[in-house]
């Protein structure tokens, strides 16, 4: 799987779990997801000009997650996506 596709399949998760947590009224988990992802797709862009590497952006998102103490939501998305 290429960077861009893990990145695409990790948003597709946070979505998932941003609806699931707002129907829960989980507001943390929505806001930590949002809070994460929201500028993702303007990193992707970026990446299909060439100015940055999808690379860049996983690492990104691994440093917002730590910095978050979610790894956990991480791990277990990865999991979940590479199976």
């Amino acid at each position: 799987m290429t960077d861009k596709e893990y990145i695409l399949k990790l948003m597709y998760a946070a979505f998932i779990d941003i609806r699931f947590a707002s129907h829960s009224y989980d507001y943390h988990t929505c806001f930590v997801l949002s809070d994460v992802f929201h500028n993702i797709p303007l990193r992707m862009d970026q990446a299909e000009k060439g100015n940055i590497e999808y690379a860049d952006i996983v690492t990104y998102l691994h440093k917002k997650f730590e910095e978050r103490n979610c790894v956990f939501w991480l791990d277990n998305a990865r999991n979940n996506i590479t199976g």
